[in-house]
């Protein structure tokens, strides 16, 4: 039972670092467009060059692949601190956490899937298309997605508390890796989503060297 244990936790880790590092390099791959809900022509205009492109289907496929290593990475930091002080915090963690990501991952499956070939028919010529991208962007997706963004940003920080209490994982990076999660806005201009997926690389990679190390 030992050896198991021994051997899922650095496998986690190795999730977690992998998963912060896709994170983090999401925004940096990703195609930014001004995005306009209110004005649909310009905004389908604006934006199909960039939902066609090799950069946004490779990000957003980066992306929810990150965000599925994340879970099996948050089921190692659990079992880090599984019959310790720390576990009852770490627990809570895992329970808002894996939610809030399951609810983040559908908005990726739209952006892969869907707007390319919004995209795609839009360059072609096509017509009456320009309301799909207000309705998207400013309906029950991003309400779901803001669900899930608020539940990963409460285990986020009950994570980084539980870190701070177990002390045998860096606190800083426990920290910086929930701010991270939680401002990790699809909103937000580009700047800001760059510095925020650096701060989940730099926050989620330490994280996970200590896991391995300490396994």
């Amino acid at each position: 039972m030992q050896t198991a244990v021994s051997t899922r936790i650095p496998l986690g880790a190795v999730a977690l670092g992998l998963a912060a590092f896709l994170l983090a390099l999401f925004p940096l791959v990703r195609p930014f467009f001004p995005l306009d809900g209110f004005e649909p022509a310009r905004g389908i205009a604006l934006a199909s060059p960039a939902f066609v492109s090799t950069a946004w289907t490779s990000s957003h496929y980066l992306a929810m692949l990150g965000f599925v290593l994340l879970q099996l990475g948050l089921f190692a930091l659990y079992g880090f601190h599984a019959r310790s002080a720390a576990e009852p915090l770490a627990l809570r963690g895992l329970v808002w956490s894996l939610p809030g990501v399951a609810l983040i991952l559908p908005a990726f499956g739209v952006e892969a899937y869907t707007m390319p070939i919004v995209g795609q028919l839009h360059l072609a010529g096509a017509t009456g298309l320009a309301p799909i991208i207000s309705l998207t962007y400013r309906g029950p997706m991003t309400i779901v997605l803001l669900l899930g963004q608020l539940a990963l940003a409460v285990g986020g920080f009950t994570l980084a508390v539980a870190i701070r209490r177990g002390g045998r994982l860096p606190r800083w990076a426990g920290l910086v890796f929930a701010i991270g999660l939680a401002c990790r806005l699809p909103m937000l201009p580009r700047p800001i989503r760059v510095v925020d997926g650096l701060l989940i690389g730099f926050g989620g990679i330490p994280l996970a060297w200590g896991m391995w190390r300490a396994a």
